[in-house]
């Protein structure tokens, strides 16, 4: 269940598209090798070769818990995933400096709660301590983790507002689950909108926000684009 939790803890939302949204293009996506201990650069902020390999690790976790082996993919397809977890980890640093330079806190206490939601979800300290162990991390890293997503998170929340949809993109979502639906065998009484219309509406919700945060994302990629060095 850890893996699980951390994994979508350390790469902000659950979606691994989120912070992978904005790729670079040519050198700065090529595969890396280990290169003094250091895999890229963020306005001269280093993103260390085990800080990846951790990623890399707890992103193949995350599709195994989900039935997928990545060792079993073809190459262009680990390929890509490689290539996506360096970007995550750029773009994650970008938001973070980001949120840094303007200003945004985070209290201690605030820390505190999400590291006790976390260890709520085990049976006792030992089951937590087995699976800190287990995902490569201390105490004191996930607490660091921890600061640096609630600052990104503030900081997201901040520059892009409040979300909200209209009733057309409620019945979008819907339509798009009823024809997922429908693929899979089952068919849905049109009444059945308003039944789970609430569901609908923090679905497309979530998608906006995941919209406005990938061009969030690209215009600091643009911006910063001469001051990102990847080593390989």
């Amino acid at each position: 269940m850890f893996k699980r939790i951390s994994t979508g803890f350390i790469l902000l939302f659950s979606a691994l598209f989120l912070l992978g949204a904005c790729s670079s293009e040519g050198s700065e996506t090529e595969k890396t090798e280990e290169a003094g201990g250091v895999v890229a650069t963020v306005n001269g902020e280093e993103i260390l070769k085990k800080d990846y390999d951790n990623r890399l690790k707890a992103t193949k976790n995350s599709y195994a818990q989900q039935g997928i082996n990545v060792d079993e993919l073809d190459s262009k397809t680990k390929e890509n995933l490689e290539k996506s977890v360096l970007d995550q980890l750029i773009n994650q640093e970008l938001l973070l400096q980001t949120a840094k330079t303007e200003g945004v806190a985070v209290q201690p206490s605030e820390i505190d709660t999400e590291i006790d939601q976390l260890k709520s979800q085990f049976e006792d300290d030992k089951k937590f301590q087995e699976a800190l162990k287990e995902n490569n991390l201390t105490e004191e890293t996930l607490k660091q983790q921890t600061q640096e997503q609630l600052l990104i998170n503030k900081y997201i929340d901040h520059t892009i507002g409040d979300i909200t949809v209209s009733e057309e993109e409620i019945k979008s979502i819907y339509e798009q689950y009823k024809k997922q639906a429908e693929s899979q065998g089952q068919e849905l009484p049109d009444h059945d909108f308003e039944t789970i219309k609430p569901q609908m509406e923090q679905e497309a919700i979530a998608q906006k926000k995941n919209e406005k945060v990938g061009e969030l994302l690209e215009n600091l990629r643009k911006s910063n684009e001469e001051n990102i060095k990847v080593l390989g």
